[in-house]
């Protein structure tokens, strides 16, 4: 009669690589469920129109006469901008009568932590693409076909221009440059073969030699920190009885998103969205398990529980480029 193997098994999950929303945005903990942002209005701190005026240096409202007071300003802010960490968790049952009939190569207790680790890392990657890379959310859509050309089109598009009007747009609008861009599985394909990119790495079209860019070299193309892809996979069919065939689907688009995030939270600063969680419930991160016994029911149970809220801090901080690749 066979018997399985004790040293090997094959099995599937994302790699960890490939989960990247905790990362774009900084996280914030909260030391209660629920909380307020401070924002600051995005105008009043670029004043400085009223003192240019038309007769040259020396006019305009900020000109102080000798014996009179300075002119007076100040500026607004908004307290209503509110988040709410959702308690998220799954758990999985180990019955003794599964544990005691299992196999050596079974490992119970670490694929029960690993199950439910990975199904809540989905959720949470699943809702910062929902939250953040879609249209819709930001300040400016562009959308290849109407804007732009698609990235692989290789003879019509240009790709390099596109990403340096948006950097531009956004840092006129917020006064901060992005630093950031992520892009879909498809999207990255298209531009790391992109002749436009390319022949910069290679000095120029004649050079002999093949070139294949990197995620850092394309930053230092941009002039930005980080180039980010989401290459996670999650099962998008209703699981079935039996061994049926799981339809499995990417997390992210053949989207970009240039955006702007600082690499921590911090005061003043206009961070394009916020990873918010309830530090005092999860122990110092986005999520943690929880193992118990229910002598009861004769089974011991593994639980993964995070607080969270994926908020959208400031859309003026970010461009979405829709369909930019196919």
């Amino acid at each position: 009669m066979n018997a399985a193997l004790t040293d090997v098994s094959i099995g599937f999950a994302n790699d960890p690589s490939f989960y990247i929303a905790d990362t774009v945005f900084p996280t914030v903990p909260s030391d209660k469920q629920s909380n307020i942002y401070v924002k600051y209005n995005r105008g009043d701190f670029f004043q400085g129109s009223e003192d240019l005026g038309t007769s040259g240096a020396g006019s305009g409202a900020l000109v102080r006469a000798p014996g009179t007071e300075a002119r007076k300003v100040g500026y607004r802010v908004d307290m209503t901008n509110t988040f709410f960490c959702i308690n998220y968790a799954i758990g999985v049952d180990i019955p003794d009568e599964l544990r005691s009939n299992a196999d050596a190569v079974f490992q119970l207790d670490m694929e029960a932590t690993k199950l439910a680790t990975e199904i809540l890392r989905i959720r949470r990657e699943l809702e910062w693409v929902r939250e953040a890379f879609a249209t819709g959310v930001w300040g400016t859509d562009r959308t290849a076909g109407t804007d732009f050309t698609q990235f692989g089109d290789y003879g019509g598009s240009d790709p390099f221009t596109e990403f340096e009007n948006n950097l531009d747009t956004v840092e006129q609008n917020t006064g901060v440059r992005p630093n950031k861009l992520v892009l879909g599985p498809l999207t990255w394909r298209r531009l790391k073969h992109h002749p436009d990119f390319i022949d910069r790495i290679k000095g120029g079209a004649t050079s002999g030699s093949p070139a294949l860019m990197t995620k850092a070299q394309l930053a230092s193309m941009l002039e930005i920190d980080e180039v980010l892809v989401g290459r996670g996979i999650f099962r998008s069919s209703i699981e079935a009885t039996g061994n049926d065939t799981p339809t499995l689907t990417r997390m992210y688009g053949a989207h970009a998103l240039l955006l702007h995030t600082p690499p921590a939270a911090s005061r003043f600063n206009p961070a394009a969205g916020m990873n918010f969680f309830w530090q005092p419930m999860t122990g110092g991160g986005m999520q943690f398990i929880r193992r118990y016994r229910e002598d009861k029911r004769r089974k011991d149970v593994i639980e993964a529980h995070g607080y969270w809220d994926v908020k959208i801090t400031e859309t003026q901080s970010g461009i979405f480029m829709a369909n930019a690749a196919a």
